[in-house]
């Protein structure tokens, strides 16, 4: 089930829109504790089990502390219940809840800027950087199925990677041939195969556009760099994307276009005399500012729907913000540093034309 992202995305309140800092509350710590799950235990001749975490519990408390504070380290916390209770259905929908609240809350979110250290990004940096940590988040991610065959059952990313020889299987994992997940691959449900895929370049789309959040907000040489959870995500998409093709399907559902509805509603079909107009691409000329402005959103749109994983909305984006402006004030946006050389040069020129 998914969750109301914009539910999150409130204020706390208009005084102090990310709430007060609770690391050190009650709650708080109770939290850091349910996450590590109970170590086993050995009083005398007794032996109590360890138990895993309670994801289902932890997904209430995070909840619960989201509704008092917007903290990048209770998010990722959030992130990883929903990925043990959702799988990529939770990975998508954390990732882009991140991404958002890092993106609108950059001045106010927790873990704050370091004051005494010229605004010092590393405590936020470091806790984004969690979203690599192999053993809590990676792992549990190689475990969520790609494939739900109803006659094999079900394989995920280890299980794919082992059969294609890429990986070893450990002693406590199956073996899995290559003959049986292509079996698998044809008994699966198309529909399936395409969320599956629609998750998980929704899921690339959103890590891209958190680390070019943060890239600008911090610069590239302080920037983190989740390349090792953008390759399992990459290396998911092109196998669903290729199981897609062996099924002869495309990777986006079908859905009838405006000009076919309208061919259906005038008693036009596919195999009338007359067939339903292809869709019209941009016509005219670009006159002003505003033409500018409308054409690259429509770029960003088509980037969006068609290609999601793609990084080029970003730049678009940043270039829509750039139109009008001067070169001193896109200096200033994109190189602030370089403002007062440029300053100099441009004054120094001005007096030798004179």
């Amino acid at each position: 089930m998914a969750i109301d992202i914009d539910s999150f995305l409130k204020e706390i309140s208009p005084e102090n829109p990310c709430g007060d800092d609770l690391q050190y509350d009650s709650a708080y710590i109770e939290l850091e504790q349910a996450v590590k799950g109970k170590a086993e235990q050995q009083m005398g001749s007794t032996v109590t089990e360890a138990e895993p975490p309670n994801w289902r519990n932890i997904k209430k408390q995070s909840e619960a502390l989201l509704a008092r504070t917007i903290d990048l380290r209770i998010l990722i916390y959030y992130l990883r219940a929903l990925i043990a209770l959702e799988g990529l259905v939770g990975l998508q929908d954390g990732l882009a809840l991140i991404k958002s609240l890092t993106a609108q809350r950059w001045d106010t979110i927790y873990p704050q800027l370091d004051p005494d250290d010229d605004n010092d990004p590393t405590e936020r940096v470091n806790t984004l950087m969690a979203l690599c940590d192999h053993e809590t988040l990676l792992a549990p991610l190689q475990q969520s199925p790609l494939l739900e065959s109803k006659m094999l059952g079900r394989f995920n990313f280890r299980d794919i990677s082992i059969a294609s020889g890429k990986s070893t299987a450990t002693s406590s994992e199956k073996e899995v041939n290559q003959a049986t997940i292509d079996a698998a691959i044809q008994d699966v449900d198309a529909s399936q195969l395409q969320q599956t895929f629609q998750l998980l370049t929704l899921s690339l789309d959103n890590l891209n556009q958190l680390e070019a959040v943060v890239t600008e907000q911090v610069g590239v040489s302080q920037a983190p760099s989740f390349a090792v959870l953008r390759t399992f995500l990459k290396e998911s998409v092109a196998f669903v994307g290729t199981s897609l093709e062996k099924k002869g399907v495309s990777s986006v559902e079908e859905t009838p276009s405006d000009e076919a509805q309208a061919a259906e509603s005038n008693g036009t079909t596919e195999g009338s005399a007359v067939a339903a107009a292809p869709a019209k691409g941009i016509s005219g000329s670009i006159n002003n500012n505003q033409d500018v402005i409308k054409t690259l959103t429509l770029v960003c749109e088509y980037y969006q729907k068609h290609e999601p994983s793609s990084p080029v909305p970003i730049f678009i984006e940043r270039a829509m913000r750039l139109v009008g402006k001067n070169f001193l004030d896109v200096l200033k946006d994109i190189a602030p540093a370089g403002v007062d050389e440029a300053k100099f040069i441009l004054g120094k020129q001005q007096e030798e034309n004179q």
